[in-house]
């Protein structure tokens, strides 16, 4: 009975792989949204679709962003001992700060 209550509430846990997974599909569903709310709603009668999209993508974009950054410290901090099992978990989860990173850097350069 208690093996079967640990099992339960460990699923409650951080899920690496599934937050990593999260997190790419959230930003690129974000940065999708953006491109395609701009391209189509900007200059049309339904220019609230336009603000209020933008404003939800932007958004969403900063707060995976955010995650992004720390999720490797959740993974690290949660699974003291095996976090070396999850490292392409963590890599995984951090392609969006990574990516945002590299693109300030080419941008200011």
């Amino acid at each position: 009975m208690e093996t079967k209550k640990l099992k339960i509430t460990s699923r409650f846990l951080y899920n690496p792989k599934l937050s990593a997974i999260t997190i790419c599909v959230l930003c690129l569903a974000g940065m999708l949204t953006a491109r395609y709310i701009e391209k189509w709603f900007r200059f049309s009668d339904y220019r609230w679709i336009y603000q209020y999209g933008s404003l939800l993508s932007k958004g969403l974009v900063l707060l995976m962003m955010s995650w992004s950054f720390f999720h490797p410290i959740i993974v690290i901090s949660e699974k003291r001992k095996q976090w070396k099992k999850y490292w392409i978990w963590i890599l995984i989860g951090l392609l969006p700060f990574l990516y945002f990173g590299i693109m300030m850097t080419i941008a200011m350069s």
